[in-house]
């Protein structure tokens, strides 16, 4: 049986629901983005200066063990750290790369919505939207990043992040 990633290349009847992928994808930067962020002590400012040169080597005792339990408590922490840290860059880089032209403002919403915190209200005047207009604009922002966030999550090396796809 292949996997879902292996379907979705092989099957082109295969197709999305865009509701349900962009309702997965606003959850998704509303609440997780926000817990990986505070794993990695980063805020959303922090990424677009963050790169792969101020990781460190975990510390850890001679032994590689700590005095509790046979566990290192401080390799998993900091493990943790890194990961949440690769997934908050996987996310940006997915932000960033999402289209910006004039008809395709996608990395503009979602720049400013998840990571400069601005109220939907504000960015749709920003942008000259109507009301339904911006919202469908959203809509095909969220789905853009739920492509473009299966790349990236796989460059960063945290491909267990689920697949925000939802399909008919």
């Amino acid at each position: 049986m292949t996997d879902r990633t292996e379907q979705m290349a092989l099957d082109d009847s295969l197709k999305v629901d865009a509701r349900e992928t962009a309702r997965n994808v606003r959850n998704f930067l509303t609440f997780d983005f926000e817990r990986y962020q505070n794993f990695a002590g980063l805020n959303a400012s922090d990424l677009s200066v963050v790169d792969d040169s101020h990781l460190s080597s975990p510390k850890m005792d001679a032994s590689g063990v700590s005095a509790h339990g046979g566990v290192n408590h401080t390799e998993s922490s900091f493990n943790r750290i890194i990961e949440a840290e690769q997934a908050c860059k996987a996310i940006y880089k997915s932000i960033i790369n999402c289209r910006n032209g004039g008809r395709t403002p996608y990395q503009d919403i979602l720049a400013k919505v998840y990571l400069q915190h601005e109220d939907d209200y504000k960015v749709q005047g920003e942008l000259g939207y109507e009301d339904s207009q911006y919202f469908v604009k959203k809509r095909q922002a969220l789905c853009e990043f739920a492509d473009r966030f299966e790349k990236w999550k796989n460059w960063y090396n945290v491909p267990y992040l689920k697949d925000l796809h939802s399909y008919k």
